[in-house]
């Protein structure tokens, strides 16, 4: 189906189920429309021709007035969905007011964003209340969430006195259910001796743990601990792996030193095709790979993949 047609008939489809009263209906359709606008996004990016911004425009409003009608018929995931796409908007009191409703009534997910809102510097009012909705969910928490975020306040002092002992607990429950940022957390503080005796052997294995369950952060320093034999017996091929995995899940740090590592021979053949392509991949992930490369006495603007006289391979 053509991509402009696709956008009007899920544009047509929301206005139909404004005013049904048919919270789950408009909740349904609000994600598979906001499924069609992420792709929309990159389609410049693709080489695709982009489809009309006042389509666009006009299906991302139907998006935002179906979730507000759906989270008035109580439907908590839509109202997480609404503070969601609020707070990427950069209104954080709109999306803070969208989520409170959820949130006091236990609905984990939205104490989560709620918590990470009030995170922010200018949140510190709200921390106390976030912490309050935090608590209330920790019960319900199936993914490890709720207990990832309570670790995080009590690390860094949220809502209360900063209590390490009790961030590594939270962490630990987190880690149980299966988050892999707690597992990342985890391997900082047994690596660093925070809140816990310094361990190098368990923080690799958190660290492992971590990298296996998706952390970025956690793929990129395994990719590090293989390239550089720290902890772990050096071995090239898993260095790589591990870097190209977690660039490819859009860990802009590792794409970049995937770039150096391409243009220098290190740990891989040198590649400087391969190495501009990297360098493009950390930049298209917002990550500043020049800095890097200087490091390792490359000139960035020789490594530009449209630079004139770009180094050749061999």
């Amino acid at each position: 189906m053509p991509r402009t047609l696709d956008a009007v008939l899920k544009h047509d489809e929301l206005l139909a189920l404004l005013g049904s009263g048919d919270a789950r209906g408009l909740y349904d359709a609000a994600r598979a429309a906001r499924v069609a606008l992420e792709f929309r996004a990159t389609d410049a990016m693709l080489g695709l021709t982009p489809v009309n911004d006042d389509v666009v425009a006009r299906l991302a409003e139907a998006v935002r007035a179906a979730l507000r009608e759906a989270a008035g018929l109580g439907l908590h995931e839509a109202a997480c969905e609404l503070g969601r796409l609020l707070f990427a908007d950069g209104d954080p009191d709109a999306a803070f007011a969208a989520v409170a409703v959820a949130a006091e009534a236990g609905h984990g997910p939205s104490a989560v964003l709620a918590a990470k809102i009030a995170g922010r510097p200018w949140g510190q009012a709200r921390h106390a209340q976030a912490l309050r909705w935090l608590s209330a969910a920790r019960e319900l928490d199936a993914d490890g969430r709720v207990h990832f975020m309570l670790g995080l306040y009590a690390s860094l002092g949220f809502g209360g006195a900063q209590d390490y002992g009790r961030a590594r607990t939270c962490y630990e429950e987190a880690a149980a259910r299966g988050d892999a940022d707690a597992m990342f957390e985890l391997y900082v503080m047994h690596a660093r001796g925070i809140g816990c005796p310094e361990d190098q052997e368990l923080a690799l294995a958190w660290c492992r743990r971590g990298a296996e369950a998706g952390n970025l952060r956690a793929m990129g320093n395994l990719g590090g601990f293989y390239a550089t034999g720290s902890g772990v017996e050096r071995d090239p091929a898993q260095a790589l792996a591990w870097y190209e995995r977690a660039a490819q899940a859009g860990h802009g740090r590792s794409a970049a030193t995937l770039g150096t590592m391409y243009a220098t021979g290190d740990c891989v053949p040198r590649s400087p095709e391969r190495a501009r392509e990297w360098f493009r991949a950390a930049e298209a992930l917002d990550f500043d790979w020049r800095e890097m490369a200087e490091a390792v006495e490359l000139d960035p603007d020789e490594w530009e993949a449209d630079a004139e006289g770009a180094p050749s391979e061999g």
